[in-house]
């Protein structure tokens, strides 16, 4: 059958297309899958955007561009099917040539790079899935029926057909196909050993997405049932598939990252690596040799000499690996603003994040070292010589590093290396936590600041109350102190009154009425006079306080 192209283009055509509105904007324009497009670009030997080159263009900054080589008008066929393509050895591709071009003619502005970017992520700008892999993936994929159903006992069960189930495993990742029988990616690997089917290997996906050529294994004949059916557990991570990533970011900015996300790639592993990861590199490698120095020794070290990050949890075959990994994601993310701290955490908005990692070990049997057979000989002589001899204890087993390692972004969500996968397979999946992971950091700061917010001020209004309260209670009890003291004045002039009504007054009494009087205005806050010896009463205070006693010597 002949195969008829949807497009044909010289190759100059072509490569303005790429370079003007992306890989991704072409086969969004043509209507062609993204990766059956690259691999069709790649034949043609037509050079790519490297990765980051989008992110740079969107800030301003210098980009490399590579050169197209000849012959320039040869015609390229463009077809939109994968299966029809004809295999042919890929053009042998001259070296290119590197040209640094501060800003491009065709986007002379940082509004139309980023528009440009925004066409680049056409292809994951639905990315709902668990993995970027998947939404780069999902465009090569046809629509499939919903999977075939039975109620058993009242539940529902999926229908696995051997056949079907292969086709599927082949055309896009299993946590896709497990999305679509709502199961977790586990129970399809079980069906498909259970059914026979060989599945993708570690790797697979990332070679597609990246449209180097793969091979397909046939499904092999087998004495096994055609058809299993399995319950329909509903663990398939809908809500976590369902909610947008970095939402929280403008629409600018989440395809300004979503773009970066999805063409991170692991450095070359003779590239330079981030200068703090070399400086932290070396801390690890010191630590590690003063303390096998102190333990030669019998010493143990300072407390607070406490493990480097990394230094107790990766292995030393492991640690380069590690370290590329967080190379690679610094180096993807730097040009969007974040940095590294020295104990090599992500600066991301302003917020530190954290990623832990840790290497899987298993369990060997333990082999004799030269100090343990002398010991075990030591005790089959003494044992001889007495029944008392003591057994050296030496234990059985080791457990040694197997180079499987997982990674945690801040405590919670956690990738490791599978037989699905390995962590350099997902690095666009922990960039994109990390940036989430900033954002839960950073609105579990902002509740904490409004928080303290709220508390200082409620400290601040109830110390407030507390202060007028103790003022009013210092003023009531004054006003009862002078309404005593004017009282005692009152009874004071009524008494005077009488003294004066009775009808013979000397000049004693007369004398004692005067001074009587003054006393009752000393008393009196109305009047207030100060007396000659007591001077001027302080009527707010208590009575205690103003009572009138002797002076003593010691005064």
């Amino acid at each position: 059958m002949v195969r008829i192209p949807i497009i044909k283009l010289t190759r100059r055509q072509l490569y303005d297309e790429i370079w003007e509105i992306s890989v991704a904007g072409a086969a969004k324009k043509y209507g062609v899958p993204y990766a059956l497009l690259m691999k069709q670009v790649k034949e043609a030997g037509i050079p790519i955007p490297p990765s980051g080159y989008w992110a740079k263009l969107s800030f301003g900054k210098p980009v490399v561009k590579l050169e197209l080589s000849e012959p320039f008008e040869e015609v390229v066929s463009i077809f939109d099917t994968m299966e029809r393509i004809r295999e042919r050895k890929p053009r042998k591709m001259p070296e290119p040539k590197l040209v640094i071009d501060p800003m491009p003619k065709n986007h002379k502005s940082r509004e139309s790079s980023k528009s440009a970017l925004q066409t680049e992520v056409a292809p994951s700008a639905s990315i709902q899935d668990e993995t970027i892999a998947d939404a780069a993936i999902a465009s090569i994929t046809h629509v499939a029926p919903d999977p075939e159903t039975i109620d058993l006992f009242g539940k529902p069960y999926n229908v696995y057909n051997r056949e079907t189930l292969y086709q599927e495993v082949w055309e896009a990742p299993v946590t896709q196909v497990a999305k679509r029988y709502e199961v977790s990616d586990v129970a399809i690997h079980k069906v498909c050993k259970a059914l026979e089917i060989p599945t993708p290997p570690a790797g697979y996906w990332a070679k597609v997405r990246a449209g180097k050529a793969v091979t397909v294994i046939p499904l092999p004949k087998s004495d096994t049932a055609s058809e299993k059916i399995g319950i329909r557990t509903g663990m398939t991570y809908q809500q976590e598939a369902a909610r947008e990533p970095l939402a929280f970011l403008t629409e600018e900015d989440r395809s300004v990252v979503l773009t970066v996300a999805s063409q991170i790639l692991l450095p070359d592993a003779d590239a330079r690596m981030h200068p703090k990861i070399i400086a932290h590199r070396k801390t690890v490698t010191e630590w590690k040799k003063q303390r096998k120095s102190a333990g030669s020794k019998g010493w143990t070290l300072h407390s607070s000499d406490s493990a480097p990050f990394l230094a107790e949890v990766i292995s030393n075959d492991a640690l380069p690996r590690v370290c590329r990994i967080i190379d690679a994601l610094i180096k993807a993310m730097e040009p969007l603003g974040c940095s590294l701290t020295d104990d090599l955490g992500f600066i991301v908005t302003g917020e530190t994040v954290r990623v832990s990692f840790s290497e899987s070990k298993d369990k060997v049997a333990h082999m004799l070292t030269k100090e343990e057979n002398m010991r075990l000989l030591e005790y089959e002589d003494a044992r001889r010589r007495s029944s008392w001899a003591s057994k050296p204890q030496i234990r059985k087993y080791d457990h040694v590093y197997n180079g499987r390692i997982s990674l945690t972004v801040d405590g919670k969500k956690t990738f490791r290396d599978c037989k699905a996968y390995v962590l350099e397979e997902r690095l666009g999946n922990i960039m994109i936590k990390i940036y989430e992971a900033a954002e839960s950091l950073r609105q579990a700061r902002v509740a904490r600041e409004e928080a303290k917010r709220k508390r200082l001020e409620e400290e601040h209004r109830i110390e407030e109350h507390r202060k007028l309260y103790n003022t009013e209670v210092d003023r009531t009890r004054a006003l009862a102190n002078l309404a005593k003291d004017y009282a005692t004045a009152c009874e004071i002039r009524r008494y005077i009154s009488v003294v004066e009504a009775s009808e013979s007054l000397s000049d004693e009494t007369l004398g004692w009425i005067e001074w009587a009087k003054a006393k009752a205005d000393w008393y009196d806050p109305t009047v207030a006079k100060e007396d000659a010896l007591f001077g001027k009463r302080e009527h707010q205070k208590d009575a205690e306080k103003k009572k009138l006693q002797h002076m003593g010597y010691w005064e």
